[in-house]
């Protein structure tokens, strides 16, 4: 006998809504947050999740809408329609066995995470600590700014976001555009909690450019090389004092294992999207836990479902740091989840204690920013 019951129906809808300002991704800038929302449904309910591809160099193909619908559409729901689930045990042995791009793979994957949460009465923060860690409440947020022209705006950009309550301040840093920024917002905000973010751009042949930041009483280096580079990564990690954060190179247990195993980071972010869900990111954290290195929750960003889900994430014993969840009105210019994702004056996050995810659908919203939707039932 399964909690969810057999699934009956699943929903695919492909909304797009634009970026408050342009996010900077690798390669360029993009306007419009893509993101393919996932209903499952049986007699438990209807699980909510959500696919967030962002395009980027580092993305691949892979991270491209089109595939993901493809992969969702063709492989992973004709798989999913009939099925049910006892236990988070059977989610991740059958979302292991898909052969599609993570993305496609983290929207039905946490969606069948709610709808199991709604079948055993249980949030999906309490399924995630059956292994016996811990749940804490409310989850912290990082403020994180995208690349400005000048450093003027940037330290602009950060007065208007820091008065919300973010528990640390992230900037984005790449080759000649690091060490004067770093040196600004540390002048203009002092003793704040800061963190860089390179997104893969630098090599060995400017790690001097590292040694220089090390002053700076930075909480992490993240992703300072590119994702393969772990030789790179590790040789920088002995150079300096600041926590390298592996992100893109932490994409699956094995590569991240290798990855601790090299020295090539102190710190890992554990992106629900690019890991393929709930169930890998648990592996991954638990792993870290063994080898005492400290993780975060990373964001694409995600919508508020995708934000959601990430929020429950966060709350296991070995997210040492404040998270780049944040809430809705942050990055775009609407959402489409009932409640929005909210901040508190303390920069915090509530972590919602109803069954499942605790956050829905705003049927109206969905109507009017979706560009497609089609509806499979067994």
């Amino acid at each position: 006998m399964t909690t969810t019951g057999p699934i009956d129906r699943v929903v695919l809808t492909h909304v797009q809504i634009p970026f408050k300002e342009p996010f900077w991704i690798v390669g360029g800038e993009v306007a419009i947050k893509d993101a393919i929302l996932v209903e499952v449904e049986s007699a438990s309910g209807v699980g909510l999740g959500e696919c967030s591809p962002m395009a980027s160099l580092l993305a691949g193909r892979s991270g491209l809408a089109e595939t993901c619908w493809e992969d969702l559409a063709t492989q992973i729901v004709p798989d999913l329609l009939g099925r049910g689930f006892a236990d988070v045990d059977e989610i991740v042995a059958v979302a292991s066995g898909w052969r599609a791009s993570p993305f496609a793979i983290a929207g039905a994957e946490t969606a069948l995470w709610d709808l199991l949460g709604q079948g055993l009465h249980a949030s999906i923060a309490e399924l995630l600590v059956a292994s016996g860690l811990r749940i804490d409440r409310g989850i912290e947020s990082g403020l994180a700014i995208g690349l400005y022209a000048s450093i003027v705006e940037l330290i602009q950009a950060i007065e208007v976001h820091l008065s919300a309550g973010y528990r640390r301040v992230k900037i984005p840093i790449r080759p000649g555009q690091d060490i004067e920024s770093v040196r600004a917002v540390r002048q203009h905000f002092g003793d704040v909690p800061l963190m860089v973010d390179a997104r893969g751009t630098y090599t060995s042949a400017e790690i001097d450019v590292f040694r220089e930041l090390d002053d700076f009483d930075l909480l992490m280096f993240e992703q300072p090389m590119a994702p393969d580079d772990l030789d790179g990564l590790a040789a920088l990690q002995k150079a300096v004092a600041t926590p390298v954060c592996l992100d893109e190179t932490a994409t699956s247990l094995d590569r991240t294992a290798e990855a601790i195993r090299r020295g090539a980071g102190r710190i890992v972010n554990l992106k629900l999207q690019q890991l393929g869900g709930l169930g890998p990111a648990r592996e991954i954290h638990n792993l870290c836990y063994r080898e005492g290195v400290q993780c975060w929750v990373g964001a694409m960003p995600e919508l508020g479902i995708g934000q959601a889900h990430a929020i429950h994430l966060a709350t296991l014993s070995n997210c040492k740091y404040p998270s780049d969840v944040g809430p809705s009105a942050r990055w775009f210019v609407d959402d489409v989840t009932i409640p929005l994702v909210e901040l508190s004056e303390t920069g915090t996050i509530a972590v919602p204690t109803r069954p499942g995810l605790g956050y829905l659908l705003d049927p109206v919203k969905l109507r009017r920013y979706q560009v497609r939707r089609e509806e499979f039932a067994r």
